[in-house]
């Protein structure tokens, strides 16, 4: 019994004294190591792009929705013009014209 638990602590001991990372396993392992600490990293440098791709298409999809309300109600503006435009051509045509300033007030005596 005492034998495992010395060998135990032994195996406990060398891990925490750094005597299996010098060991010539360990050694051989480090170019695979470095392969996955670039992947690793690599990873991380794609996701943060991901991620700030991702706030600037919502960024603009904000924007291009502002645009087409701002569009719609330029339309709107642009049409009512152009209705008021013909009425007044129609109206000069027979002879009457639209008032320009306000409405008269008509008072009963």
């Amino acid at each position: 019994m005492e034998t495992r638990k010395n060998t135990k602590r032994d195996g406990l001991a060398k891990v925490l004294g750094g005597d299996m990372l010098g060991s010539h396993s360990v050694l051989r392992q480090i170019p695979l190591l470095l392969i996955i600490l670039a992947g690793c990293l690599a990873m991380v440098a794609v996701r943060y792009n991901v991620e700030s791709l991702n706030k600037e298409k919502e960024r603009l999809q904000k924007k291009v929705s502002y645009m087409r309300e701002q569009r719609v109600q330029m339309r709107k503006e642009y049409q009512e013009s152009i209705r008021i435009s013909r009425i007044d051509e129609v109206l000069d045509s027979i002879g009457v014209g639209l008032v320009a300033g306000p409405p008269f007030e008509i008072k009963i005596l």
